[in-house]
Parts: structure tokens; C-alpha cells; sequence
């Protein structure tokens, strides 16, 4: 009897440890694709987000940092809250001299993530997202659906997004909208070496549209790797431009629209 008490008592120990351990492990193996996770209910995390952006037909180079505040609200349920701030050096043409002009923008967004299928105990995981951002040259609204599945030490996901763009502009001294819409595509896949590292590919397909034309379209394809450590975890990717399907400038890249490479760090502390 005292055996069987010990035992039931050991395995609620290692149920309760797992939980643990499961409560601080991150929800992402990817710094562009999404993932179905969500945090718990009263769960908090502080993350950066630091993308580069590098190489057009002349200089440029745009470095975008998010300083990102997660809270899981339960039910499935998180939302956060963002503070974007970007800075853009690149070459700009007055009487065909060149030089070099530097743009800074700010801006706020808030982001909404439901859960609706679990990638371990449902066939597939599932999840839609939401998003509104507001910079001081434009207004972003953001959709996602989120799919994503774990079998083993491999994990695949996929996104589907939308976005529109609304950015002011003057037309004859009379104040416009522009409207741009983004569809994008992305595949991702990851394999665990252990419970702290794994190395990553992600996919991306993106394209432009403007008045309902398709403007600009190209594919991205990169490694990486994510490493998680108790309340902490890093995600890293390195993203160049393969090809162009519309829009290309130069040997089959889309170096208008778009750049020849972009390397994403991502890091969070759980809180």
C-alpha cells in the first residue's frame, strides 16, 4: 500500500515538474513563421525583435526593432503590445549627385492570438491572429491563420497572411490615402537536437498589390536556429531573396520592393 502511495505520489511529482517545465518553454522555433502556442493564463513575456535589411540596385539598409510585451489571458487566448521603431539609410538622387539620407519612424501595435487546435494532442494545430499597427507614416491592419503540427523532434507550420496598408500622401496639394495590400505565404520547419537546440528553414513567399494589380512578388528562403535556456530563448534567422516572380531589377531579384538578404534575431525573457 505504502509502495503504491509512493508511486502515485512520484508520478504526480513528474506531472507537476513537466507542467513547469512546460509553463516556461518558448511558443516559437521560428523568428518569421508563427506558431499555433499561446501563453498561459497570467503568463508574461518581454521580447526584442531585431531585423536587418540589407542590399537594393544602391545603397541600403533598414534596421527594425520591436520591443514586444506578451500576456496570456486564458481560454486560449494572448494578446501584446509592441513599440516599433525603424531607421532607413539609403541613396537618394538630387541633380544626379547621390548621397545618403537616413529616415527614422515610430509606431505602436497591438496584437490578438486565439488558439483553436492543439499541434500535440489534435491531428493539427490551429490559430488566428490579429493585428493593427499605427506608425507615424501609415496604419497596418493584419491578418493570420496559423497551422502547425509536431510529430517527433520535427516541427512544421505554416501561415497564411493578409495585410493592408493605408500611408497619406499629397496629390495635387490634395491629401490621399494610398492603399497597399500584402499577401504572403510562409513554410517553416525545424528539427530538435535536444530540448534546448534546434536548426530551422523557413519559407516565404510575398507579394504587393496595388489597386488590386500585382506589383511585386518574390521568394525567400533561409536557415537558422533557436536555443532555449530556463526563462530565456533566442531564434535566428538568416532570410535572402532566391527569386523574383514579378517586379525584378536585377539578375531575376526584386530590388525595389524588396532586399537581397534579412537576418532576424529574436530573444525573450519570461517574467
Amino acid at each position: 500500500m505504502n509502495a503504491n502511495k509512493t508511486k502515485k505520489r512520484t508520478l504526480l511529482i513528474l506531472l507537476a515538474l513537466g507542467i513547469a517545465i512546460s509553463t516556461y518553454a518558448q511558443d516559437r522555433l521560428f523568428t518569421y513563421t508563427y506558431q499555433s502556442s499561446v501563453l498561459n493564463k497570467g503568463q508574461r513575456e518581454l521580447e526584442s525583435w531585431n531585423t536587418l535589411r540589407a542590399g537594393r540596385e544602391d545603397y541600403y539598409a533598414r534596421f527594425d526593432n520591436r520591443a514586444e510585451y506578451e500576456i496570456g489571458l486564458g481560454k486560449n487566448l494572448q494578446t501584446a503590445f509592441y513599440l516599433n521603431l525603424t531607421s532607413t539609410t539609403s541613396t537618394s538622387i538630387d541633380n544626379s549627385n547621390k548621397s545618403l539620407s537616413t529616415e527614422n519612424e515610430i509606431g505602436f501595435s497591438n496584437e490578438w492570438k486565439l488558439k483553436l487546435l492543439d499541434p500535440v494532442a489534435n491531428p493539427l494545430g490551429a490559430a488566428i491572429y490579429g493585428e493593427v499597427g499605427i506608425f507615424s507614416n501609415e496604419i497596418e491592419l493584419e491578418g493570420k491563420v496559423i497551422l502547425d503540427k509536431k510529430i517527433g523532434n520535427f516541427t512544421i507550420a505554416a501561415n497564411g497572411v493578409f495585410e493592408q496598408e493605408f500611408a497619406p500622401g499629397y496629390v495635387n496639394d490634395e491629401l490621399k490615402w494610398h492603399k497597399e495590400k500584402k499577401i504572403e505565404g510562409y513554410l517553416a520547419f525545424a528539427y530538435s537536437f535536444s530540448p534546448k537546440f534546434s536548426l530551422t528553414l523557413e519559407n516565404a513567399y510575398k507579394n504587393v498589390f496595388i489597386d488590386s494589380k500585382l506589383t511585386n512578388s518574390a521568394m525567400f528562403s533561409g536557415l537558422g536556429f533557436s536555443y532555449v535556456q530556463d526563462k530565456f530563448w533566442v531564434n535566428f534567422t538568416a532570410m535572402p531573396q532566391i527569386t523574383s516572380f514579378k517586379g525584378a531589377s536585377n539578375n531575376n531579384l526584386n530590388l525595389n520592393e524588396y532586399e537581397k538578404i534579412q537576418l532576424r534575431l529574436l530573444f525573450s525573457f519570461m517574467l
